[in-house]
């Protein structure tokens, strides 16, 4: 029964399973075929929208070229100026992504062609209108030919594309409506298959309670038949008392005739005994021998033992001695370059209590090791700063290691130094933290230095922007003047120049605030704004200037920072002026703002050379520069972000680049809302 119980339960339940697997399979493979459908729909969307926008790149250009043709003036040429390559990159990618279809490929290749005659008209009217020529009505009808013929194409490709979206549409909808019923179909498949193995498992066990209830009265009756049998065992029992005494009887009879064989053994057992307790005295001597065997066998087994418990333990010992005398050697040799190290090395409690003192630190401050051993550390430090030890002890706690903490210390005559800190905890063998010890480096001369340095850079650029101001009007003035001359190759010359001397002032400027940012003079005004208008103008000041590059903003809503408007327009100007710089010509530059809870995130994506992860964490470093074939003609000192990033961290912002090298780069800052 029970080999039965088990076939029908394994025979539902793999049924059921098998179904389900089935059903997962086929709705799989539906599903993926849904997949397809919908992806290939998308990219026909995505064909269509393509053709649109060439569509209107080439309207924008004609635009643009009708707006010259009418004023002369070459800023209406903007849209004009790149449409072409634009246009041929989308027919490019049109090709790509129809690749598959012969029809979309002949389309393509007429929508091309139609694109260079066109491009050639455009630019034969401009070229005319340079030159002072008439354009005439005939060439105006010309244009207009190439542009509708440019439109049918165009109308050709998106009528065949559309047709092959209805095709993959009917396709998709057709899946989309045979999935759920499927699905629901199996499902109730599966549902009755179990139903069914359920009833035939429950019948089962209806049919095995069955037959304990009859087995259950089986054994009620052979308990009855085993009482019967047990009285029938009592009477016999009985009967075998009456046989035992007749038994009984005769055994005394028995006994008569034992003791008259007695006397006749009474020798022979006095015999027998004087034997037996021979024998037992010897067997008694030979059981005490093997005794004492045993224990001098267990004896030798334990001083085996203990011979090698001590060979173990003299082993250890000599490990150990080796060990506290490398520890000593290790211990002497670090003794002497604490001692002969020039740099001040001192140990103290967590209280702040002074433990070590080296000869380092008797140069430094002044104090001998028996004046400052056990006094507290505050000693050094002036009162102005005695707030940085509790802030450092708290570090020091968590287990953090501080190292190149730049403060100023006071010497035993009152002298006021620099000093550069590197601060580590102190553990016992258990890992907690005992105290600390302290690395202090005289950094006077070093500062000195920098400030020298900075006022050097600082007078340096004071006195070469005069100068550079007084030319830069100079060359201003002769422009005006070439200007109306019509003096076309000086104009050229003195732009250049002027575009130079812009150059130069910036990188004076920049020099100027490094020296102003070190001395502390560079000032903060902050005052409300809206932060995208502020990246609108910078946008707008940077297209004037840069024609070789798409600028692309994606403003989000209205974002009021509390904010020094000038300096973070500096900022702006930076980032885009390096995208620039640092990606080839005809790439696209993305400026995004993106509003958070709190804070204002404004970033500047390029398409260009990418940076190495190791000059990521050192690019806001001052006067630092990215090494490397691509950038070693491209002019610069390493200020623009260092100045960035000082600008941004006192406003309360942050900045940061993320970069995939010879892809793209993006810098972002953030800045609080108002």
């Amino acid at each position: 029964m029970n080999n039965r119980f088990d076939r029908n339960l394994r025979i539902g339940y793999g049924f059921s399973l098998l179904i389900v697997l089935a059903i997962g399979f086929v709705t799989f493979f539906t599903l993926q075929r849904l997949l397809n459908s919908n992806q290939a729909v998308s990219h026909s969307s995505q064909v269509m929208q393509k053709l649109e926008r060439v569509l209107s790149l080439m309207k924008d250009a004609e635009t643009g070229q009708r707006g010259y043709l009418l004023t002369g003036r070459e800023n209406y040429l903007q849209p004009y100026n790149g449409a072409y390559h634009e246009a041929l990159d989308l027919t490019g990618e049109l090709s790509t992504l129809t690749s598959d279809n012969p029809k979309q490929q002949a389309n393509m290749t007429s929508i091309r062609s139609i694109l260079r005659q066109r491009m050639d008209i455009l630019q034969k009217f401009i070229d005319k209108k340079k030159k002072g020529q008439v354009i005439t009505a005939e060439n105006l009808d010309e244009g207009k030919l190439a542009m509708d013929a440019l439109r049918a194409a165009v109308a050709k490709a998106e009528a065949d594309e559309q047709l092959l979206l209805d095709a993959r549409t009917d396709r998709l909808n057709h899946y989309t409506t045979i999935v759920p019923g499927f699905i629901v179909l199996a499902g109730l498949i599966a549902l009755a298959v179990t139903i069914y193995s359920y009833q035939k498992v429950t019948q089962d066990i209806n049919i095995k309670e069955r037959l304990r209830a009859e087995l259950e009265v089986r054994e009620q009756e052979t308990a009855a038949l085993n009482e019967e049998l047990t009285a029938a065992n009592e009477e016999i029992t009985a009967s075998n008392e009456e046989l035992t005494s007749i038994n009984e009887e005769l055994t005394e009879a028995r006994e008569e005739l034992q003791s008259l064989n007695e006397s006749l053994e009474k020798k022979v057992e006095e015999r027998t005994k004087a034997l037996a307790l021979s024998e037992q005295e010897t067997q008694a001597l030979n059981e005490e021998l093997s005794a004492t065997n045993e224990e001098l066998a267990a004896a030798n087994e334990e001083l085996v033992t203990t011979n090698e418990d001590l060979a173990d333990n003299d082993r250890r010992l000599q490990q150990l001695l080796q060990e506290a005398i490398l520890a000593e050697e290790r211990s002497a040799k670090l003794a002497a370059i604490v001692e002969s190290s020039d740099d001040a090395i001192i140990s103290k409690t967590l209280e702040g209590i002074v433990t070590s003192w080296n000869r380092g630190a008797e140069k430094t401050f002044g104090y001998t090791e028996k004046e400052m051993i056990g006094e507290s550390i505050l000693k050094l430090i002036p009162e102005d700063r005695q707030f940085e030890e509790p802030q450092i002890i708290s570090r020091l706690k968590k287990g953090e290691r501080i190292e190149h903490f730049e403060t100023v210390r006071q010497k035993k005559d009152g002298t006021l130094i620099n000093v550069s800190l590197t601060i580590s905890p102190i553990r016992n063998i258990a890992g907690e933290i005992t105290g600390v010890s302290k690395i202090a480096r005289d950094i006077t001369e070093q500062k000195r230095d920098e400030q020298r340095k900075n006022d050097f850079i600082g007078m340096a650029s004071h006195e070469l922007k005069t100068p550079l101001t007084s030319l830069t009007a100079l060359i201003q003035v002769l422009q005006q003047k070439v200007k109306e001359n019509d003096h076309h190759f000086m104009t050229n010359v003195l732009a250049r120049a002027n575009s130079q001397t812009k150059k130069m002032a910036g990188l004076i400027n920049g020099f100027l605030n490094v020296s102003r940012l070190e001395s502390g003079k560079l000032s903060i005004e902050q005052h409300p704004f809206e932060l995208n208008h502020l990246v609108s103008e910078i946008i707008e000041e940077t297209r004037y200037s840069v024609n070789s590059h798409t600028l692309i903003f994606e403003p989000v809503g209205e974002m009021n920072v509390d904010a020094d408007r000038e300096k973070i327009g500096s900022v702006l100007s930076n980032l885009l002026s390096n995208a620039v710089k640092y990606s080839p010509k005809g790439k696209v530059i993305t400026i995004k703002c993106t509003a958070g809870p709190e804070m204002a995130t404004i970033s500047v994506h390029d398409e260009g050379i990418g940076i190495n992860q190791q000059d990521l964490e050192r690019l806001f470093d001052r006067y630092y520069r990215v090494q490397s074939e691509h950038t070693k003609h491209i002019s610069g000192f390493g200020v623009g972000l260092y100045l960035s990033a000082e600008i941004i961290e006192r406003h309360g912002g942050r900045i940061w680049a993320e970069s995939e090298k010879d892809k793209s780069s993006t810098f972002y800052f953030t800045l609080p809302l108002v």
